[in-house]
């Protein structure tokens, strides 16, 4: 809590200055607001020359807040929440985004009677919560070897039209540290909010839960969308949420993944999915932990007898089959698959451990399209996938492959 008998007199500016506990970092955001500072507060971590975080003031208020973590996302989560309408189109035609892009293309919205002035403070003060909250959890989790620094400049007074919104830091700081407080009572400090859930185990996720939670459930979790994202997208808090899914996150069947940004420059594509049949729940995890991260979709089959009744339902765009598996092999699921015409054409990866001559030979007869030893890595399996599935614009742009991003 901010208190003015918490802070010492030091003198600004701050060329910089380490952040060691959440006690030093409210005594220094407490200090522009008691001695009305105009400028700019650049949080980074030792070792790093870029600012991860700022906050920017005018006479000791909040004016803006910036954070290089999912701008994008958090744009239009504010903008979802305060003023739909706009959410969709209002900076999606820009092929650049200069300093302050978000900020300058909201004031623009004011100017043009699109954006009501009271929307516009929601929307500020919406992204710098969610600024402060990542700041804090920043300080209580530090990075090893790491140390947050906080850095003091000023700026040209045109950046920010500060006639527009001034917010009290004083109310900010304690509604961050609340919703901080509530998310570290809940059991969730370990974990930012900015994470996605997404699928590692599919059928084990079908038999702890009944059909219409297991819809939900891959619907919500298909690693395309952070908790943040979800909260705003089903209307709901985002600390129930989160706990909803927890349990399934500490049986290994759903996983928090950190994921890009998103894109307004090239239309996102729905990921390509991908079947991965395999017993071993390791094995399962570690591909889930490399297709996921990469923009795919993602299910994991674990009964070879239930495999093609779950392939029709699913219909993946590439199936990896593993070789050794009780009950029926890797070749007899794949000459069942082959029968099944509209897999005729679907990529069928077998995957083992044994990667001799007769194995490859046996794996061609039956109709795999290939064939991948292992231990499973990262460059193994992402360029199987990129060599059999076709490559959207979104990735070749540079961007993810993640679902169209619309509330």
């Amino acid at each position: 809590m901010l208190t003015p008998s918490s802070v010492r007199s030091i003198d600004l500016p701050i060329t910089l200055y380490k952040i060691e506990n959440s006690d030093e970092l409210a005594k220094y955001i407490q200090i522009c607001s008691r001695d009305k500072v105009s400028g700019r507060l650049d949080f980074s971590f030792s070792g790093s020359q870029r600012a991860i975080w700022s906050l920017f003031f005018h006479q000791g208020c909040l004016t803006w807040g910036a954070g290089e973590l999912h701008p994008l996302r958090r744009w239009n989560r504010q903008l979802s929440q305060h003023c739909p309408h706009l959410a969709a189109d209002s900076y999606q035609q820009k092929t650049e985004r200069p300093q302050n892009w978000d900020y300058s293309s909201l004031v623009n919205q004011v100017k043009q009677g699109k954006l009501p002035q009271g929307k516009l403070a929601a929307i500020i003060k919406g992204n710098i919560l969610e600024i402060l909250f990542d700041i804090i959890q920043a300080v209580h989790l530090p990075r090893q070897n790491a140390e947050m620094q906080l850095a003091y400049s000023k700026f040209p007074q045109d950046v920010i039209d500060f006639t527009l919104v001034s917010l009290q830091l004083e109310q900010v700081w304690q509604q961050a540290w609340k919703a901080w407080t509530i998310w570290q009572q809940a059991g969730l400090a370990g974990f930012s909010p900015n994470l996605a859930p997404v699928i590692w185990d599919n059928e084990g996720l079908q038999q702890q839960t009944s059909q219409p939670v297991y819809q939900n459930l891959t619907t919500m979790a298909n690693g395309n969308w952070t908790l943040r994202d979800l909260a705003v997208k089903l209307r709901q808090p985002l600390v129930p949420l989160t706990q909803s899914i927890m349990p399934y996150v500490n049986q290994g069947m759903i996983g928090l993944i950190h994921v890009a940004d998103i894109s307004f420059y090239v239309k996102p594509v729905i990921g390509s999915l991908i079947a991965y049949i395999e017993d071993s729940r390791f094995d399962s995890e570690m591909m889930g932990r490399i297709l996921a991260p990469a923009g795919y979709r993602f299910i994991n089959i674990r009964d070879s007898i239930q495999a093609l009744p779950m392939l029709l339902e699913h219909k993946p765009d590439l199936i990896f089959l593993d070789l050794l598996m009780p009950v029926a092999n890797g070749y007899e699921v794949c000459a069942q698959i082959r029968r099944v015409s509209s897999f005729k054409n679907t990529p069928v990866i077998i995957i083992t451990s044994s990667d001799g001559i007769v194995d490859r030979v046996r794996a061609k007869i039956v109709g795999s399209s290939g064939f991948l030893a292992k231990p499973i890595e990262p460059g193994k399996v992402l360029s199987v996938v990129q060599q059999y599935l076709p490559v959207s614009l979104s990735s070749a742009s540079g961007g993810s492959k993640t679902a169209s991003y619309q509330f």
